[in-house]
């Protein structure tokens, strides 16, 4: 009677799972509610409906759903989609519980390893982090995002346990920075040894990897917010208010060689203020420069004083400067409020209007900002050259090589591979080639 009874209710939620699968959301709700009547258990329509809300991006409304199924009825995806609604809502500590829960409930069930392991790291976590990371791996050793989420850890964190091949082949190439023991620059010769030490490595240790960032930061425990402010300018066309005290010095470089050189003038560089630095290739589209380094600053005021050592130090021709110059803000503002462009005078007043606060305090609330950081941890960087900043420098060297560049050649001896890119990164290095 019990598989009569299922086979009847999967036949009639058929219908329902294909409209999910092709996202008609709302139908799937319609036609799940003619259906409420015909389907005994209401686990089952709660289940459903928690899992369409978590599809919609309504978090609030599949926990809602969720939370009325029986406890006898939850299982391994229930706990990791809860997790999942739980993490986008800011409430990392209980997102981190359910997923612990689901992987309990399923030992190889690698999504919720996925999860537990970057919602630990979000937490401060990282050795708990790390140990499940290792864990996964045990169970997949080729996942991609386990092996990635581990590598970022390796910015903020030294573990105290070496028992992974990607902490012990961190830990070979962090001691490479000997090769840079006292000098604020860093010659030639270095370089070369320091990059192709670390080459071997890797290939002594038969590793392989899709890394696919190409900026290397160098932070302190300050939190810019950087991707809120940008989402609220794309919705709204506002510049978020706390981007008017924000300035940056951007060192453009003509190549990638001389931004290596800046790289690692940075990881010995003291700032009064440890203030956030990081080295980029440019991806945009419209943005002259395709090699900046950047060192962002909260007044005009202190990044003067910055740019005028930069200058002191790097008009040494030790690093071979194209130009060295202060921004206002993010560039992407600029096409919308040309004035927005001055470092000369405070224009808050005469940009930002007062409905702005309304528009970014119900944005916040829609988005859960405030609650997505009451919980995070903010590290500062460890000012040392490891693994992950040599992953991003290996994808530096597939954008010189596409874009004509061969200043790498002088420090790098091995093949580049540009498979380890997507498609849609290879796209905008190609069309860098038709901009400078």
């Amino acid at each position: 009677m019990n598989d009569n009874k299922n086979y009847i209710t999967k036949k009639l939620l058929a219908p329902v799972i294909n409209l999910i699968q092709v996202k008609k959301y709302e139908e799937a709700l319609h036609l799940l509610n003619n259906l409420f009547d015909q389907i005994s258990d209401e686990n089952i329509i709660n289940k459903i409906k928690g899992l369409i809300y978590l599809k919609k991006r309504d978090w609030l409304k599949s926990l809602q759903y969720y939370e009325k199924i029986s406890k006898k009825k939850m299982d391994y995806e229930i706990f990791n989609n809860i997790g999942v609604a739980l993490y986008k809502i800011g409430k990392y500590s209980d997102a981190s519980f359910k997923f612990k829960q689901a992987i309990n409930n399923k030992n190889k069930y690698l999504p919720a390893y996925e999860n537990f392991c970057v919602t630990n790291k979000l937490l401060g976590n990282f050795e708990t982090s790390i140990n499940f990371s290792i864990q996964a791996l045990k169970l997949m050793p080729h996942n991609n995002k386990i092996k990635n989420n581990l590598i970022d850890i390796l910015n903020y964190f030294e573990p105290k346990k070496i028992e992974n091949n990607i902490l012990e082949i961190n830990n070979q190439i962090r001691e490479l920075n000997f090769e840079n023991n006292v000098s604020k620059f860093i010659e030639e010769s270095k370089i070369y040894k320091i990059l192709n030490s670390s080459e071997k490595i890797l290939e002594k240790n038969n590793f392989t990897i899709n890394y696919p960032h190409t900026q290397i930061f160098k932070k302190n425990s300050n939190n810019l917010n950087c991707e809120r402010h940008l989402s609220l300018f794309e919705k709204h066309k506002i510049i978020p208010k706390f981007c008017f005290s924000c300035y940056k010095v951007q060192i453009t470089l003509d190549d990638v060689l001389n931004l290596l050189k800046l790289y690692f003038y940075f990881n010995k560089l003291n700032l009064k203020k440890n203030n956030i630095r990081k080295c980029i290739v440019e991806l945009r589209s419209k943005v002259i420069g395709n090699y900046k380094g950047y060192i962002f600053c909260s007044s005009v005021i202190e990044a003067k004083t910055i740019k005028r050592n930069l200058i002191d130090d790097l008009t040494n021709e030790k690093i071979n400067v194209k130009n060295i110059e202060i921004k206002h803000g993010c560039s992407e503002y600029y096409e919308e409020f040309k004035q927005y462009k001055s470092i000369n005078e405070d224009l808050t007043n005469k940009i930002y209007q007062t409905k702005w606060m309304d528009i970014e305090k119900k944005f916040d609330e829609k988005n859960f900002f405030n609650e997505n950081t009451d919980e995070r941890v903010f590290f500062k960087t460890i000012n040392l050259f490891n693994l992950p900043d040599f992953l991003i420098m290996k994808n530096w060297f597939i954008y010189a090589k596409i874009i004509g560049d061969n200043s790498y050649k002088n420090v790098y001896k091995s093949h580049i591979k540009i498979d380890h890119l997507s498609q849609i990164e290879m796209q905008k290095i190609i069309m860098r080639k038709k901009i400078n």
